[in-house]
């Protein structure tokens, strides 16, 4: 681990807590304001220090605070607390890159390959990975990490052993200092969970902090650490070697039997302890603890690696990033496209089949054609996007700070760009086919061009949907309710000149609307002549205008539809921006 050395400065001492406290607020019903849940303290009152070199274990019952103690430590707590955490006198929040966390689940884009996925991490946090201290770097790690033989793998075929090396490698891409990990031996076997843990012990002899929660470590694994921090109900009862942790249960007569698992033993004991007791291990710790408030030094320079990216090139790695994971689904695609069009040709061809828009009944046919496709370009795109920012929110709460929000919204939506061109293009292909148009292929690109627009919106729609309701789970269900209004005022359902005053204005606000407008405008402009029989009782449209004019659509359709579908985009990318962002000031996600 040459590589990942750490200089040591005189000063030892690396990260200092003092009484730091996390809690949970109370929760109370809107309605009555009545208490639902009361506030609950996680940790209390927890202060230390922890020096340059050390591997420690943090280990204690379930329930004791030790994942939210490293998490703070880590400067990552989205939880209401008090009390400092300091790297060599500054804190710990404003150091990106010096402390790094590997959280207990690892969340990777399963379709990518160990080395574009450290590619990609490496672009994002370091710059170009070409660079040649940062192809060292990534050439190092992959090397020391045994992950030589797995880089061309993708991540969904790695065994947990090998997601955990990588995981690792991905927290040491910045040279942290001080490496935070939460349980990193759950879920490997025992040759695998030794062999994380003698990894981590190098970096520890490097001059790297490793600190790392364990639960129920075996006996061979938890004599590797050098440093031990127990925990119980959210209290730090001990922090010190082996040795001086055998010496303080034994000053309260407990003693470690032979032949027994001292992790056990010491979680089992404090699991049937009460609070007495708990303060005479700590008292006894205390004689033999460090003087944490002696060791207070000036603020030493920290090294930080963590270099952001432009915008521009966010936007670029974040694409770059889905364009893999799309062209490596892309079957899944095509037979999704090609099911739409085998029971699409069939529907129209059988229903629409040698349909004219010169004849009274065939206006209605016409028109039950054209709102046919704007509705399936409309469903297809924004479902397909409404649930995209669910499936993907842990990763995105797991990288936050390492993008901007607003870059990672801009490369979702243009990864549906291509759907936004095949989709219609599709449709009107075999609209076509079905349907005799004036105009033939002029008329067919006019009908592109307008759906490419209503997808647009509609792809808008969807990610403002899924991006207000992220994590309610109610998406589905609003979206279906706030569809029934916009549907109303398309024009399909209800003339647009008998709708209500106060429903008039919403079909502004429809993409359905502005798709059927553009549509119908494209079609009917181009009918001069409407037969008419001669025995035809009903009063007769006898043009292409008089339709329009019939069913309330506009004259100007080229700027206010074109506009409209604009407007529309933009305000559900705004709406978007701000659900997104409000989870991400929610914070890291552990």
């Amino acid at each position: 681990m040459e590589l990942l050395r750490t200089d040591r400065p005189d000063d030892h001492e690396a990260i200092k807590f003092d009484g730091l406290t996390v809690w949970t607020p109370e929760e109370r019903s809107w309605w009555r304001r009545k208490q639902i849940k009361p506030e609950t303290i996680i940790l209390n009152n927890v202060s230390g220090c922890i020096k340059d070199g050390e591997f420690a274990a943090v280990i204690g019952p379930s329930g004791a605070g030790k994942t939210t103690f490293l998490v703070a430590l880590g400067g990552k707590c989205t939880l209401p607390s008090k009390g400092t955490v300091t790297v060599k006198g500054r804190n710990v929040k404003t150091l990106q890159g010096v402390v790094e966390i590997l959280p207990q689940f690892e969340v990777f884009v399963n379709s990518l390959s160990v080395m574009e996925h450290l590619i990609f991490m490496i672009e994002i946090k370091l710059g170009s990975w070409k660079k040649a201290s940062n192809k060292f770097i990534l050439d190092s790690l992959i090397k020391e990490l045994k992950l030589s033989a797995h880089k061309d793998t993708s991540i969904e075929s790695l065994s947990g052993g090998e997601r955990r090396l990588l995981s690792i490698a991905t927290s040491l891409l910045s040279n942290p200092q001080i490496l935070i990990c939460d349980e990193p031996t759950t879920g490997l076997d025992s040759y695998n969970a030794l062999l994380v843990i003698d990894i981590l012990k190098k970096l520890s002899v490097a001059g790297k902090i490793v600190i790392c929660s364990v639960h129920q470590p075996s006996s061979d694994l938890f004599k590797e650490f050098n440093s031990i921090l127990l925990m119980a109900e959210g209290r730090l009862l001990f922090h010190g070697s082996h040795e001086e942790c055998k010496e303080v249960f034994a000053r309260i007569n407990f003693h470690c039997p032979e032949n027994y698992n001292p992790a056990e033993y010491y979680i089992k004991t404090v699991s049937n302890l009460n609070n007495y007791r708990y303060v005479e291990i700590m008292e006894s710790f205390r004689d033999r603890s460090c003087e944490y408030d002696d060791l207070e030094r000036p603020s030493i320079e920290l090294t930080n690696n963590i270099t952001k990216r432009n915008w521009f090139k966010q936007v670029h790695l974040l694409l770059w990033r889905s364009s893999i994971t799309l062209k490596r689904s892309i079957r899944n695609h095509i037979f999704q496209l090609f099911i739409t069009l085998m029971l699409s040709s069939m529907v129209l061809g059988i229903c629409f089949g040698g349909v004219s828009g010169t004849t009274p009944r065939g206006t209605q046919d016409m028109q039950g054609l054209l709102w046919l496709l704007t509705s399936e370009l409309s469903f297809i795109l924004a479902y397909s996007a409404l649930n995209i920012f669910s499936t993907e929110l842990t990763l995105f709460k797991r990288e936050v700070g390492m993008y901007d929000c607003s870059a990672y919204l801009v490369a979702t939506f243009l990864c549906f760009l291509p759907r936004c061109v095949i989709w219609p293009f599709t449709l009107v292909i075999v609209a076509t086919t079905a349907v005799e148009l004036p105009n033939h292929v002029l008329t067919a690109i006019k009908f592109i061009t307008a759906l490419f627009f209503t997808g647009l919106s509609s792809v808008a729609f969807g990610l403002g949907m899924g991006a207000i309701f992220l994590t309610s789970g109610l998406m589905d269900d609003v979206m279906s309710a706030v569809d029934m209004p916009l549907l109303l005022v398309s024009g399909v359902f209800l003339q647009l000149t008998s709708l209500p005053v106060w429903l008039y204005p919403v079909k502004y606000l429809s993409h359905f609307y502005y798709g059927m407008d553009a549509l119908s405008n494209i079609y009917w402009r181009q009918v001069d002549h409407i037969d008419c029989p001669s025995n035809c009782t009903d009063p007769c449209i006898k043009d292409g205008i008089s339709v329009l004019i019939y069913k309330g659509y506009s004259n100007d359709f080229i700027l206010q539809d074109t506009f409209g579908l604009l407007f529309i985009m933009s305000m559900w990318g705004v709406l978007a921006y701000f659900g997104l962002k409000r989870e991400e000031n929610k914070g890291y996600a552990y």
